[in-house]
């Protein structure tokens, strides 16, 4: 069951709090899509599916207001990016996460729609497990990433960037109007499968290859892509929005209620009003 933070009052949100309901934070990006897609996507994306999945969900959900800036260096060569430092990133989103554990909330949850987001979240989240904080992280589309990859079509079958999936998920989102530019603007894009991290598309990819860690970069020129957005449709959209909904609705149930470990000492984190936990 959905409910909107700012939409609250005070008591509202304490009464919720003290019933064990589970706060979600959408975190994305403003930064270059290419020339198709806007700069605040990420944003959009993860913002929209948490509300549609908290919708769905059987136990009730506070959707907060998403972060719309992210960990973005490797877009900066490109206007329209705004990316914090990674220290200022951390800052910002622990000091939310204790802002909501701190009003009252048992728990809480990320739902990440940027890539280069996950790396500084995973970290984020052990430290604050670890110090005794019931705070996780999700990417959107990763509880159900085995159901949304056989609907594509194109020549990457794997989230990119401004790429099939997160262009038929926009064109999805979409005004008609809006879908039609963005189906007009993909037309005639080729397909682009080598990672953006290498500098020319036929050389060897040893990061790839031995699945080491390097940043995408996005230097003046690029394409602004990496995938192909070329065969995304509004049609394949819509039952990726259906699919990845369904399971971040079945994710957040889950995570509300299960039996997880916080601290070092042997601390379990509260859980939902009402579940197995708390009647034992």
């Amino acid at each position: 069951m959905l409910h909107s933070w700012q939409d609250l009052t005070r008591a509202e949100l304490a009464r919720l709090g003290a019933e064990g309901a589970l706060v979600v934070v959408p975190t994305g990006a403003t930064e270059q899509h290419g020339d198709h897609l806007p700069v605040d996507t990420d944003t959009r994306l993860a913002a929209a599916i948490a509300r549609r999945a908290a919708e769905r969900a059987a136990g009730a959900v506070v959707v907060a207001p998403p972060v719309a800036a992210g960990f973005s260096p490797h877009h900066a060569a490109w206007a329209g990016t705004l990316s914090l430092r990674l220290e200022t990133y951390l800052a910002l989103l622990g000091d939310l996460a204790r802002s909501v554990l701190g009003a009252g909330f048992r728990r809480m949850l990320f739902v990440n729609g940027h890539g280069g987001n996950t790396a500084p979240l995973r970290s984020l989240v052990g430290q604050m497990v670890t110090d005794g904080h019931a705070v996780g992280m999700i990417d959107y589309f990763a509880p159900s990433e085995a159901d949304w990859v056989p609907l594509l079509r194109g020549a990457l079958p794997r989230v990119g960037h401004a790429c099939e999936m997160e262009t038929s998920l926009s064109m999805a989102l979409a005004t008609p109007d809006k879908a039609a530019a963005i189906a007009r603007a993909i037309r005639d894009l080729p397909s682009r499968c080598t990672q953006p991290w290498m500098a020319e598309a036929g050389d060897a990819d040893p990061i790839t290859a031995a699945g080491a860690g390097w940043p995408p970069i996005f230097q003046p020129g690029d394409c602004g892509y990496y995938g192909d957005p070329a065969t995304a449709t509004a049609e394949t959209g819509d039952a990726i929005l259906a699919v990845v909904t369904e399971g971040l609705a079945g994710f957040f149930d889950a995570f509300a209620n299960a039996n997880l470990r916080v601290g070092t000492r042997g601390g379990l984190a509260p859980q939902a009003a009402g579940s197995s936990a708390d009647r034992h």
